[in-house]
């Protein structure tokens, strides 16, 4: 019997993992079952077991893979920033292009996974492990700003983490549902601002803007 090499297994993995997408996006999460996601990749329900025991480790492994992946993102895009400032811009500015290019199932896989955190306590935790990880990336930006002065010393990096974290996935929710255009541009610059105006100590402000 040939020997299934790991490059196949992960082929069929990440088949089901699209299966399961589309399917959570067409019935919802709480309609969708196993024969459903089953039929769609195109596998028995028993394979399909072998891979994921059940319907929630596969919601679980799409928030993680797919959806999880936004600290290890910011982190490799503000490497070269010289200034916590700089890197804070940056992320802001990689917010703003993932909207202008994201597919839109990205928005509302995000929409399906929130709407089942009440009921099933996996799919609640990996998206707190989500929203924890990108908290704990961009307070500790603003935590070095403070450290090197660049920042008001009382600034509050959890609360301004959280803000950014719940402004992006607030757009991308109603982006996600086809609500009127957002205009990006615009919303960028004042957030630049917001967080400036609270960030900067006053004689800082001047400064121009990144």
């Amino acid at each position: 019997m040939p020997k299934v090499t790991e490059g196949h297994r992960e082929s069929r993995r990440q088949a089901i993992l699209d299966a399961a997408q589309d399917v959570f996006l067409g019935k919802g999460y709480q309609l969708a079952t196993v024969d459903d996601i089953a039929t769609k990749s195109g596998f028995s329900v028993g394979a399909l077991y072998r891979y994921f025991p059940t319907k929630s480790d596969i919601m679980l492994t799409l928030l993680e893979e797919r959806l999880s992946r936004g600290p290890e993102l910011l982190r490799r895009l503000t490497s070269d920033r010289e200034t916590p400032w700089e890197s804070l811009a940056r992320c802001v500015d990689i917010f703003v292009s993932a909207l202008r290019v994201r597919h839109p199932s990205t928005g509302r896989l995000l929409l399906v996974a929130w709407g089942e955190t009440l009921q099933d306590g996996t799919v609640r935790q990996g998206l707190q492990r989500r929203f924890g990880g990108l908290i704990e990336y961009l307070a500790s930006l603003v935590r070095q700003g403070v450290e090197a002065g660049d920042f008001r010393r009382d600034a509050d990096a959890t609360a301004v983490a959280a803000i950014l974290v719940s402004l992006a996935d607030g757009v991308t929710l109603y982006w996600s549902v086809g609500t009127p255009d957002v205009y990006l541009h615009d919303m960028r610059t004042v957030t630049l601002q917001m967080l400036k105006a609270y960030l900067k100590p006053p004689a800082a402000r001047e400064e121009p803007s990144v």
